[in-house]
């Protein structure tokens, strides 16, 4: 059995759509965990209609708001299906959402698609999420993940995932430090059975202004692209968790890591940053995710 896994709060404009789109997959052998994060529009009271309407949906509201990325982690906390797919409140699954990513995940801890984006309307602004992330090749190599998700941003998007429950006994709890339940996931993954991505669109994104992240800014100049983008965070901390939870790592994903905590200290000292630049170039393609464009940074 499959359990899906929402947060909700105030979305009472796009839930019932959501779960109208979950309910109508080619896969009918699933649960849908709702938690509630103390909602004050009515939400709860649509929830509480459609656990009367299907027995699979069972329905929880916390008496205080947690924020998002705990209230994930309790909804994943109480999944019992062997695999848990993650849901935002205002998407819209295509129908074959479950059946692609069931089976793509073979040996993986996670399967991920990708999504087209649409307006507060529905309407479709004709990009998908790997548009706007530049994705342009599919990450086949574990390794090949984490250099995306640790030196670029995060383009696996949670509510996109398809997730091997054994997995969150090492990725629960999140840890305090990461902003974002879904980065963690991606950037734990490789070091674990893996992440296998596909630019099959399964989700129909909705971008508006309540959104919990926003996209990169990017901009074109001449024959190539620059990219400018906020100051990319330390994200050495998850080199250090990954450590703490798993004991045993090879010999390539130590090395990895070790270059992950090199990266960010140099960035504390102007005079070594050339080091990080040609780092990048080395490991370009994977960092990029792309072998027809040249990136550079500002």
């Amino acid at each position: 059995m499959i359990s899906i896994a929402m947060a909700t709060y105030n979305g009472s404009k796009y839930v019932q759509l959501q779960l109208d789109s979950i309910l109508q997959q080619t896969i009918s052998d699933f649960e849908i965990i709702i938690c509630d994060d103390n909602s004050s529009d009515e939400t709860w009271e649509i929830l509480q209609k459609n656990s009367v309407r299907d027995s699979r949906i069972k329905v929880f509201r916390n008496k205080q708001n947690l924020g998002f990325k705990a209230n994930f982690e309790k909804a994943i906390n109480l999944c019992q299906g062997e695999y848990v797919a993650l849901a935002d409140q205002d998407d819209i699954w295509e129908k074959n959402h479950l059946e692609i990513l069931l089976s793509r995940i073979g040996t993986k801890s996670i399967a991920c698609g990708d999504a087209l984006l649409i307006d507060s309307n529905g309407n479709s602004l004709n990009k998908t999420l790997s548009d706007v992330n530049f994705l342009e090749t599919e990450p086949q190599a574990n390794l090949d993940v984490a250099y995306r998700v640790f030196f670029n941003s995060s383009c696996f998007q949670g509510a996109s995932m398809l997730i091997r429950r054994d997995f969150f006994k090492i990725a629960l709890p999140i840890p305090e430090k990461a902003k974002y339940h879904d980065a963690w996931f991606a950037a734990l993954a490789p070091f674990v059975n893996g992440l296998i991505y596909t630019k099959t669109i399964i989700t129909q994104h909705r971008r508006h202004a309540s959104n919990a992240s926003q996209p990169l800014q990017w901009k074109s100049l001449g024959p190539f692209l620059f990219r400018k983008a906020p100051y990319l965070p330390d994200r050495s901390f998850w080199g250090k968790a990954i450590q703490e939870r798993i004991p045993h790592l090879s010999p390539a994903q130590r090395k990895f890591l070790k270059s992950v905590k090199k990266y960010y200290t140099r960035r504390l000292a102007r005079t070594r940053k050339a080091k990080d630049f040609f780092f990048r170039l080395l490991h370009y393609s994977a960092i990029y995710t792309t072998k027809s464009k040249i990136y550079l940074e500002w």
